[in-house]
């Protein structure tokens, strides 16, 4: 009897798993054989949602390999998704830091990018983020910084997620009057919106300003309100969070009747809907109860459910930083091979400038070579004037990755530059191309000169006397 939570906590997901991996298989199908374009980085990123939930190291991996892909290929958009889910994961392993640092990086890209609905959305997953973590005054600066570009620019769609989120904060640092006036705010969004699901978290909020104001009965009111709403849309963990409050409220009035059916109620749910942490806070307010009526029993059956559960979800907080370990260890690996790719390409760049580097002059040399002999003048001209581009361009590309470290990637500045070269360079290049086409064929027509010169003096040689 005492095993049944558990038992049913986990029956659901070998299930879930296996479809979950075999759609990854069939994605990694896909994905062999593609180019390295926009669509391979849709697919990474679709594998790595298929991973995200059961497997989260290989979700950072393919995830990781997307966002690289999409930033040698400059895919801005595509860059920003792979750095929100790999932000979704870190935060679902418990990661902030790691969630928040991949938000920042998302902040800087983004401006590059004018897109205000996804810097509102960043804005507040970092405003979320430090809730998570207690920080509730950079929450607040996150918050506040997402509702004015929410506001500036007219965002439909993330009003109430604002107003929601504003409201909670304040609730959280006990500024019950900013908390109702952003609830409130929240609610009549909803009703707009007719979105029941979150007129049903608005009326939770409502009813925990009322209960701080001492005025229970609104409380309870309210909250009953919200669970009728949510009991519409299957929200079962905000539902679990109100049937709680109800049975603490009633608790506390010493209306016990109330209160434990609000009690099981939580926990019916709670296992319905596999929530270890909800079970476990509706077991220890059952041991609790049990224990103030005097009913022993029940209140140890319910005490050592409750120690269970909070090794079970010890366990799985051991299976997640364990995960972490891993997710870590497998980036660093794949980091490294990234910067092995990147070594290698570079050396194979330089090794073609250098190729390049000995070819010229030895072409140059070919072309002194070709002069000394009998051929066309055009083909000589040809052959110097495809020698001194050849040569130039040479200089160009040599010069190119300097002058876009210089100017930081700027292109007014690149374009001044490369224009002053260009006025250096176009002027010498003709100068230089005539003086040695002109010593080139004066060669080559010396040398024509001599040679029948010599026929003459020949056929000269050969007259009688």
């Amino acid at each position: 009897m005492k095993n049944w939570i558990i038992v049913f906590l986990f029956f659901c997901l070998p299930t879930l798993l296996f479809a979950q991996i075999k759609k990854a298989d069939s994605l990694l199908n896909v994905l062999q054989g593609q180019k390295s374009d926009s669509n391979k980085v849709k697919t990474l990123t679709d594998i790595s949602i298929a991973y995200s939930q059961f497997l989260p190291s290989k979700a950072i991996i393919y995830v990781e390999e997307a966002y690289n892909l999409a930033v040698k290929l400059k895919l801005a958009e595509q860059e920003l998704r792979a750095l929100s889910l790999m932000a979704n994961t870190y935060n679902s392993l418990g990661n902030y830091n790691k969630a928040m640092e991949i938000s920042l990086k998302q902040l800087q890209v983004l401006e590059k990018v004018n897109n205000p609905r996804r810097l509102a959305v960043v804005l507040m997953n970092l405003a979320n983020y430090y809730t998570q973590q207690t920080d509730y005054t950079r929450a607040l600066y996150y918050y506040l910084k997402s509702d004015s570009v929410i506001i500036k620019n007219n965002i439909p769609g993330l009003n109430y997620n604002i107003a929601q989120n504003l409201g909670d904060l304040y609730d959280r640092l006990n500024k019950n009057d900013s908390a109702f006036v952003y609830y409130s705010k929240a609610l009549g969004i909803a009703n707009k919106m007719n979105n029941i699901n979150f007129i049903g978290a608005s009326y939770v909020g409502l009813g925990n300003c009322f209960v701080k104001l001492n005025n229970n009965k609104k409380g309870v009111e309210y909250y009953q309100i919200a669970l009728l709403q949510l009991s519409k849309v299957e929200d079962n963990d905000l539902y679990c969070e109100t049937a709680l409050n109800l049975a603490n409220l009633y608790f506390s009035e010493k209306k016990y009747d109330s209160a434990l059916y609000y009690g099981h109620l939580n926990l019916f749910t709670a296992i319905k809907s596999e929530f270890p942490t909800r079970i476990k806070d509706a077991s220890l307010f059952l041991g609790t109860f049990y224990k103030k009526t005097r009913n022993s029993d029940s209140a140890l059956f319910y005490f050592e459910e409750t120690e269970k559960l909070k090794d079970t979800i010890n366990s799985q907080e051991k299976i997640k930083n364990f995960q972490l370990k891993t997710i870590n260890e497998d980036i660093r690996q794949a980091e490294l091979a990234e910067a092995k790719r990147k070594e290698m390409e570079e050396r194979n760049q330089q090794l073609q400038l250098l190729l390049i580097g000995i070819f010229i002059p030895i072409f140059f040399l070919l072309t002194l070579l070709l002069s000394s002999r009998k051929i066309h003048v055009k083909a000589i001209k040809m052959l110097s004037i495809i020698s001194l581009l050849l040569f130039f361009e040479y200089l160009t590309l040599l010069l190119h990755p300097r002058v876009v470290e210089f100017t930081n990637h700027t292109p007014i500045y690149e374009l001044l530059i490369f224009v002053a070269i260009a006025a250096l360079l176009i002027p010498t290049h003709h100068r230089i191309e005539n003086w040695l086409i002109q010593k080139l064929t004066h060669r080559h027509t010396n040398l024509d000169e001599n040679i029948i010169n010599i026929k003459t003096n020949k056929f000269n040689l050969k007259k009688p006397l």
